[in-house]
């Protein structure tokens, strides 16, 4: 008898069994059982490790994408960010000094216009210089429009730098205007005109100097962390694409594998062929970021590093020729010039000294025991080894070439022909001999044949090498993952397809 609808329904008995659906543990095994049994079919079977062959190579795409942008990313900020930044805040530090020690010649001249050069060229030097400064800084400039802590730093040194330059400049006309006017003779600048000379020559070295160094370095520390965290973010990129490309040469060969039993049949070209291009895809693109880092690592080191301590150690060189003629000039500060240039020196090439007397016995050795360095190889405490810019380090860093290891000994020989010399002019000047001093001095920087042009010469040579290696890796690098800015999304489309291709048929036979 069907239940009264107008009474309330009747609350099963507290002994009657509760239904199967009810119970989760029974709905779970219920459930089970049909997905295993809708999974144990041909069709299901071949549809699931499709699918993981699809996600597969999926991976692989997507791990080889990031990877390649970040080998891209970090040969971009070598050349076209902070590195070449840091390259050019070089220039800008050699074109300041070299500015500045043509003014210090052309006062040291007075009205013998003919001295060294003359001061026609003197002239041209400085204004080549200040131009090449300015560019120099604008192109810093440029560089340092993207944000962050560090470009802000950067920004403000270039402003900085472009209003000190200004008053600087002023401070020199006024100099030699002066000093012009009063018919100064040489090596007796007017009193006037050495006070405005010294404000000058103080920015120079206390504001600008100081300011383009620190935007070197500022660069070379951003070049050096991205490098360093690049290095590590493609070392393991490589390994996941390694381990994802096993992953899916592995997957297509179950499917291979799979069809081949259960059709009976020896092969399926087309997932023969997805495997060999998914060893290709995966090999290559391991070998491509290897290969850029390979080729990143040595624009930086064998290059940009190496183009950069020779350019600092012309622009500390040239700013010692222009300690002789602030010595010359100066008498007040002559002991401090003094003992300045001895510092200098010691920064380009270092020997355990303390005088300029001992300094130019030390570095006299240098040339004749070339290839070898004195106190190299040798734990001393005394003696930590031959130094600076253009000691043990510009010798690890020489590239494997005849011409460079010869460009080297001849920049060394200059640089102690240079000391020496400085001793015959200090000695001229102990002796109240200052006209042979200035003649010295004038002869030592004339442009044309002179000794510190024979020096920078040299060091032209090698810097130009660095500056090509710099140039070649970063085009090598770029070269070798440019093939994967269309191979690998078009490789993992064709893995794509020959995986359809491949299945398709054995699907069809289903229908």
């Amino acid at each position: 008898m069907p239940p009264d609808p107008g009474q309330p329904a009747r609350r099963p008995k507290s002994g009657a069994p509760t239904p199967p659906s009810a119970v989760p543990g029974r709905r779970l095994r219920t459930w089970w059982p049909r997905v295993r049994a809708s999974t144990r079919s041909t069709p299901a079977r071949v549809w699931t490790l499709t699918l993981l062959c699809v996600l597969a190579v999926a991976g692989l795409f997507g791990s080889a994408s990031v990877t390649l942008n970040q080998a891209r990313g970090g040969l971009e900020v070598l050349d076209e960010g902070a590195g070449r930044q840091a390259m050019n805040t070089t220039d800008l530090y050699l074109n300041l000094a070299a500015m500045d020690a043509s003014v210090a010649d052309v006062l040291l001249m007075g009205t013998d216009h003919d001295l060294g050069s003359g001061r026609e060229a003197a002239m041209d030097r400085y204004v080549t210089s200040r131009r090449e400064a300015n560019e120099a800084l604008l192109q810093v400039a440029s560089l340092t429009s993207q944000d962050g802590d560090a470009q802000e730093n950067a920004r403000e040194n270039v402003q900085a730098l472009m209003n000190g330059m200004g008053a600087y400049e002023q401070e020199v006309g006024r100099a030699l205007l002066i000093n012009r006017e009063a018919e100064a003779p040489p090596g007796e600048v007017d009193a006037e005109a050495l006070a405005e000379y010294s404000d000058a020559t103080q920015r120079m070295h206390t504001e600008l100097l100081p300011k383009a160094f620190n935007l070197g370095l500022e660069s070379s520390a951003i070049v050096r962390q991205s490098h360093e965290d690049g290095r590590g973010a493609v070392t393991g990129g490589r390994v996941v694409v390694g381990v994802v490309g096993a992953v899916t040469v592995a997957s297509l060969l179950a499917l291979q594998l799979y069809l081949r039993v259960r059709f009976r049949r020896r092969f399926n070209a087309p997932l023969l062929v997805a495997t060999a291009g998914s060893v290709v895809l995966t090999v290559g693109a391991v070998l491509a970021l290897s290969g850029s880092a390979a080729h990143e690592h040595r624009a930086k080191n064998d290059g940009m590093d190496a183009a950069m301590a020779l350019s600092r150690a012309k622009a500390i060189a040239t700013d010692m020729q222009a300690d002789q003629s602030r010595f010359l000039i100066d008498d007040d500060h002559a002991d401090t010039y003094r003992q300045v240039y001895l510092e200098r020196a010691q920064q380009v090439l270092f020997r355990p000294v303390s005088t300029l007397p001992g300094y130019y016995e030390a570095v006299g050795e240098i040339p004749d025991a070339y290839p070898e360095l004195p106190g190299s190889g040798v734990p001393d405490e005394e003696d930590p080894g031959t130094l600076g810019y253009l000691g043990e380090d510009a010798q690890r860093a020489l590239l494997e070439d005849h011409d460079a290891e010869n460009a080297l000994e001849e920049v060394l020989t200059t640089f102690v022909a240079l000391q020496e010399a400085d001793e015959s002019l200090r000695e001229a000047v102990a002796d109240g001999d200052t006209a042979r001093a200035i003649d010295i001095r004038m002869r030592v920087a004339d442009t044309e044949n002179g000794l510190f042009r024979q020096h920078t010469d040299a060091l032209d040579v090698l810097v130009s090498a660095h500056t090509n290696e710099f140039d070649a890796g970063i085009h090598d690098g770029r070269s070798a993952l440019s093939p994967w800015v269309l191979g690998l999304p078009v490789g993992a489309l064709a893995l794509f397809a020959l995986v359809v291709v491949g299945v398709r048929p054995r699907l069809a036979e289903y229908r």
